[in-house]
């Protein structure tokens, strides 16, 4: 990695790690478990710089790398309840996330990892389901029936 390489992540580390973040808090819904994962979204981008093209918003490909991070560790540690953002408030642009656009997050909980993960991406990260299929190694047509599963069982419990 060159010098401007690494003076790039460096960058991205502090202009984007409050979104990551709270990104990743609210996949995991876990304090620790969500600066372990920010702390890994930036050193797989570390890593793997000479993939990211440049095509997309910087941020764009931490999201995709977060998502990924998120919902792989959310899987290896299914026995984790999934329960701290009760009254927690964020900085930055997710404001108070227990009323994040009105869903409740004991009903997030309610989700399997793939549900609140493509949820959570798709309303409040505004991701597609070409790249929320591409970041969580899926098809698009899988991405779109977990997200119509979970938005059935969100409606389910609301009533």
């Amino acid at each position: 990695m060159t010098r401007a390489e690494r003076k790039i992540i460096e960058n991205w580390v502090i202009l984007y790690y409050d979104k990551v973040l709270a990104l990743s808090l609210r996949l995991t819904g876990n304090r620790d478990d969500a600066q372990d994962c920010a702390q890994e979204v930036f050193i797989r981008a570390w890593k793997k710089y000479g993939t990211y093209r440049g095509e997309a918003h910087p941020m764009a490909w931490l999201k995709r790398i977060t998502l990924n991070i998120c919902y792989n560790h959310l899987n290896r540690n299914k026995s984790k309840r999934w329960d701290e953002l009760e009254a927690e408030n964020l900085e930055g642009d997710s404001g108070n996330v227990a009323n994040m656009n009105g869903i409740d997050p004991a009903l997030l909980k309610r989700l399997s990892p793939l549900e609140r993960s493509v949820v959570i991406a798709r309303i409040y990260e505004d991701l597609s389901f070409r790249m929320l299929a591409e970041s969580l190694g899926t098809t698009e047509n899988n991405a779109k029936v977990s997200y119509h599963n979970a938005i059935v069982k969100l409606r389910k419990l609301v009533k």
